[in-house]
């Protein structure tokens, strides 16, 4: 007994395993073409990733400034080449003054006309914090210059405050007139390298984030395009409604 034959896939094609004949009314039709894709899931959710690392590209640039900022020497000196807006405490040299200090490292800047090279305090610079203690003034351990309005300022010292309150300023004879010092808050070496290195790494975080976040929008908005086109073509299409 023969094995029953499956059904044709619809009408007027011809069973499994036989070949395709030509009608009496000419060829059978072409298969039906698969619908194409029109969800635009993956274009949204391809979009939306790339626009979230390009938000966290802004993120990180933001926080690689702050950080690049907090360790270099801005507002020492102002215009006029007296001292800027991160001075905590100025004075001649020599000189004493007072001043409230928060905790921290305080670099001490002396400063001298812009032509003059060979200026320094010979003497001790002391602080006096509010417990009648002097704290020992730290070579520094970094190189920094600032020059602005006919004045340079030289980072010659620094100090380690440990406790706020209100601390007094000596400072020795420099060996040259018209010399000051100011005192600035600022980073102590470790700070610094650890400001450097962020500073470096932020950047090379911020160019791979935005590298992916931009191919990401871009081939996301291409995708979507194309999808949205494909649905528009979908609706127009005979049957569709």
């Amino acid at each position: 007994m023969a094995a029953p034959q499956e059904p044709p896939p619809y009408p007027g094609q011809p069973y499994p395993g036989q070949s395709q004949r030509p009608g009496p009314y000419g060829p059978y039709p072409p298969a039906p073409r698969p619908a194409p894709r029109t969800s635009l899931v993956g274009p949204v959710v391809l979009t939306s990733v790339g626009a979230l690392l390009l938000v966290a590209t802004a993120v990180v640039a933001v926080l690689v400034v702050r950080t690049f900022l907090s360790i270099v020497p801005l507002g020492v000196l102002d215009a006029s080449g007296g001292p800027g807006s991160a001075a905590v405490a100025s004075t001649s040299a020599p000189g004493t003054t007072t001043a409230v200090l928060e905790p921290g490292y305080h670099h001490l800047y002396l400063v001298v006309p812009s032509d003059e090279h060979d200026a320094g305090l010979p003497g001790t610079v002391e602080l006096t914090g509010p417990d009648g203690e002097t704290l020992p003034a730290e070579p520094s351990p970094l190189d920094g210059t600032a020059s602005t309005g006919g004045s340079r300022a030289v980072l010659v010292a620094g100090f380690r405050v440990v406790e706020p309150g209100e601390y007094t300023l000596s400072v020795p004879e420099a060996t040259t007139q018209d010399a000051q010092v100011v005192l600035v808050r600022g980073p102590d070496l470790t700070q610094f390298v650890s400001g450097i290195f962020g500073t470096v790494g932020g950047v090379f975080v911020a160019i791979a984030l935005g590298v992916v976040g931009l191919g990401l929008t871009i081939g996301g908005v291409i995708w979507w395009v194309v999808r949205a086109g494909a649905r528009r073509r979908a609706a127009a299409a005979p049957g569709s409604a």
